[in-house]
């Protein structure tokens, strides 16, 4: 049986209206899905090598590597989620880029959770910022082309979220190099480990902070611009 054709072929302007209406699903479903795999790699890590008990300045280190990990990813996937969210657009090759290589930096960071000495998980710490600070770059540059997301150029301050980024990267570049060369004692290590899972919440929080306050902006907006 022959499927019927459409009376009115589907024209540019439909299709790629279509598409933009498609994109925020299929971004934020393909990050979450990546993000929950770096999750449960990072679970069966845990399980099947980590010394978590009895507490000791090695194993506070070990939690402190986890939990860095763990709100890290949920951070990331937030952020993503909700720039997924605001924008409709054809989606380009450096969206793929960003969603498949965000949860590769988080599965090889798994991989040095607990591992002594430390230095390698910090320098690949400063590697995910640093890969972090250069895609926000990228949403800025995007936020700042489309006219319809004007209010949320808001998220483009380097003063905002993307601070975390900029003081981060030579902050753990420079605590790897120094564990490295055995300037760093155990209790410092442990110290230094504890840092990542509250500087992921404080960024996540900045991030949702300035992104309600520009959906806020739109309202205002819109209301002004209605008879």
């Amino acid at each position: 049986m022959q499927r019927k054709r459409r009376a009115h072929p589907e024209t540019h302007a439909e299709l790629e209206h279509r598409i933009r209406e498609q994109f925020p699903a299929l971004y934020i479903t393909l990050v979450s899905v990546l993000i929950g795999l770096a999750l449960a790699d990072l679970v069966a890590e845990a399980r099947v090598r980590m010394e978590l008990w009895p507490l000791t300045l090695d194993t506070l280190r070990t939690w402190g590597e986890l939990t860095g990990n763990l709100f890290t990813a949920l951070a990331a996937w937030a952020v993503y989620a909700h720039l997924g969210i605001s924008r409709r657009r054809i989606p380009t090759f450096a969206d793929s880029l960003i969603a498949f290589t965000l949860p590769l930096f988080l599965l090889i960071l798994n991989t040095y959770v607990g591992v002594v000495p430390m230095w390698k998980w910090l320098y690949f710490a400063s590697g995910f910022l640093a890969f972090s600070l250069g895609t926000t770059l990228w949403n800025f540059h995007i936020l700042r082309l489309e006219t319809e997301l004007a209010s949320f150029r808001r998220l483009g301050r380097l003063t905002g979220y993307p601070m975390v980024f900029i003081t981060g990267i030579p902050f753990y570049a420079a605590a790897g190099w120094a564990d490295q060369h055995g300037y760093f004692s155990p209790l410092l290590e442990t110290l230094v480990a504890w840092i990542p899972a509250p500087s992921a919440l404080f960024t996540c929080s900045i991030f949702l902070r300035e992104w309600r306050d520009a959906i806020g902006d739109s309202h205002s907006k819109s209301d002004r611009i209605e008879p």
